[in-house]
């Protein structure tokens, strides 16, 4: 199969040891790749109730059938058991990372064991060496990454993951990171780097029927104006007046629904204030990165890249910070650190309401290099607030903090933020696409009524879209059937849209039956207390709990899972399941 090199690669650095493996094609079949892959592999190597931080728990790296092929596919998936969450935990890592390890002739890339000293994992002209890097260790992303790049593309952690600080990532070429804690994972390991660069060409089995399938993707991109004219001009921060018009941007820790400067954090005052230019993943004709050419008045760098919504979200409008300077810096310090700035930012705003004037007291730089630098609240809000017995102020599911997306205003996210896999992930599905952009299909925002089934559609989509290591954003274009076609033409496998979204469904069961046996439970699938309808000034906004419950029923229901949640044996027969 052409979009299939064959190969999968075991490393163990305790040992330091590495194996070479066929990948086996009826997982290739079954899974397809990228997400749904090393979920695979992951329920096989590691218990669910393995200790995350242990040297036995895999660090999956996968690439999908499209990789380097497709625009918008030249990514990766990393794939571990969350020290967050104890979830099974999947991130869509952008950038070109993906690529190279298909260059490289590699499926899946999967490291476990401790090494005795600090290491990298080089992978280059067909061979893969753990390398000594006490040179690195100590060092941020951006020092690392200086050090290393002309190897390769680079997936490093900075100081927050060697101190196994909860909420830290790795980051791929200075510029994507990721959420879940996995850069603790790799602390534990004492694995500072990955770095692959791979040799062979990529090309699809039928070039012609490929050739004509892209063009196609690119008159779909084109046409979306969400993409080619949203994102493709300001990147994410493009959300950000629709958000603020619509009252859909969570504020104050989620305690606020309204910002009085939104304007001063939105995509078109940004490209206003720098002279930008677009930072593409390769053969992304998007551009939705942004990196500053000429900053005009703003102090700060140029050839800096500028923060995603998350970020804005995180460190704007959740902290009621108005300053645009002051938000690029937190996002440079979290990249640089590798810090998820959603849970770095979510704390902070816990910890604000929790601690009046502690922001205004510390300052928002120092407070995030403290977290870093392993200070005790980089352990996540749920951890942080449950021990000072205030955890009713955590915004998480499954302790994994929300996203700056107001469930109380898109009522099927909220229904995502409750079933999700991984804790509270919007990319899950991402319900803002029908319920705000009414991308692709236009639902009723305020409602719950009808979600439960839709969602768990949704769900499956971007579990294949995943698997394919498409980024996220192409959610917007991509379906099941344009899904069917790519596979046949650049990978020469036959499999129909509706296999697709079994293969989807397939990878959504198997991930809820490892949270299940890591000891999840249906009670874990809900929300914050300050969500839901009271008496407070939520009245008539909250969301109705009894409806919510009804919801979740229903989609247990459309799942084929019993009353508490559990895949039910005919439904794993169905879909070849044993775990």
């Amino acid at each position: 199969m052409a979009g299939w090199t064959g190969k999968t690669i075991y490393v163990d650095l305790g040992s330091k040891s590495v194996g070479t493996v066929r990948t086996d094609e009826n997982l290739i079949r079954k899974y397809l790749g990228g997400r749904g892959l090393g979920v695979r592999l992951l329920s096989e190597l590691a218990d669910a109730n393995i200790d995350p931080l242990c040297p036995e728990n895999p660090l999956i790296f996968t690439s999908g059938p499209l990789s380097g092929l497709v625009p918008m596919a030249s990514g990766a998936v990393l794939t571990s058991k969350s020290p967050l969450t104890g979830t099974v935990f999947s991130w869509n890592i952008t950038g070109g990372f993906g690529r190279e390890l298909k260059k490289a002739e590699i499926d899946a890339l999967v490291v476990t064991g401790k090494a005795n000293r600090p290491s990298y994992v080089e992978i280059t002209e067909g061979n893969v060496e753990i390398v000594p890097a006490e040179q690195l260790w100590g060092k941020n992303v951006k020092a690392c990454n200086e050090t290393l790049e002309n190897k390769g593309s680079v997936a490093c952690i900075g100081r927050a993951g060697e101190k196994q600080v909860l909420i830290s990532s790795f980051v791929v070429d200075s510029i994507h990171s990721g959420r879940g804690g996995l850069g603790a994972v790799a602390g534990s390991k004492m694995l500072k780097a990955v770095v692959v660069k791979g040799e062979k060409e990529l090309l699809p089995s039928d070039p012609e029927g490929f050739r004509e399938l892209g063009i196609k993707l690119r008159k779909f991109f084109d046409a979306s104006p969400v993409l080619s004219k949203g994102l493709a001009n300001y990147g994410t921060s493009a959300l950000v007046k629709l958000l603020d018009y619509m009252n859909l941007i969570p504020t104050r820790n989620f305690s606020g629904r309204k910002t009085p400067f939104a304007d001063a954090l939105s995509g078109e005052h940004i490209k206003s204030a720098f002279k930008l230019e677009n930072e593409s993943c390769p053969g992304c004709p998007l551009g939705c990165k942004k990196r500053i050419k000429e900053r005009g008045q703003m102090f700060t760098e140029t050839e800096q890249i500028l923060p995603d919504y998350d970020s804005i979200w995180a460190f704007g409008f959740n902290l009621e910070n108005p300053d645009l300077n002051s938000v690029l810096k937190a996002d440079t310090i979290c990249k640089d650190y590798g810090l998820d700035p959603i849970s770095a930012g979510s704390v902070l705003g816990a910890c604000a309401e929790l601690k009046a004037g502690v922001l205004e007291a510390n300052g928002l730089e120092f407070l995030l290099s403290k977290i870093g630098e392993g200070a005790k609240f980089g352990n996540g809000a749920r951890r942080y607030l449950s021990g000072l017995g205030r955890r009713d102020l955590s915004m998480d599911v499954k302790g994994l903090e929300l996203g700056g997306f107001e469930p109380r205003g898109i009522r099927g996210q909220a229904l995502a933020y409750a079933t999700s896999s991984h804790g509270g992930d919007y990319l899950t599905a991402f319900m803002v696409g029908p319920e705000v952009l009414g991308k692709p299909l236009s639902l009723n925002r305020l409602s719950l009524k009808g979600k439960a089934g839709i969602l768990q559609v949704f769900e499956n989509l971007t579990a294949v879209l995943d698997s394919f290591v498409f980024c996220p954003y192409s959610g917007f274009v991509f379906n099941e059937e344009l899904g069917s076609a790519l596979l046949l033409s650049a990978a020469g496998m036959e499999i129909s849209p509706a296999d697709l979204l079994k293969i989807g469904e397939r990878i959504y069961n198997l991930e809820r039956m490892y949270n299940l046996k890591a000891g999840f439970t249906r009670k874990d699938d809900t929300l914050p207390e300050r969500l839901f309808e009271n008496e407070g000034e939520n009245k008539g906004y909250g969301l109705p709990r009894q409806e919510f419950e009804a919801a979740i029923q229903e989609y247990y229901h459309y799942r084929g899972w019993n009353e508490e949640g559990v895949p039910r044996s005919e439904k794993l027969e169905e879909l070849g399941l044993s775990f």
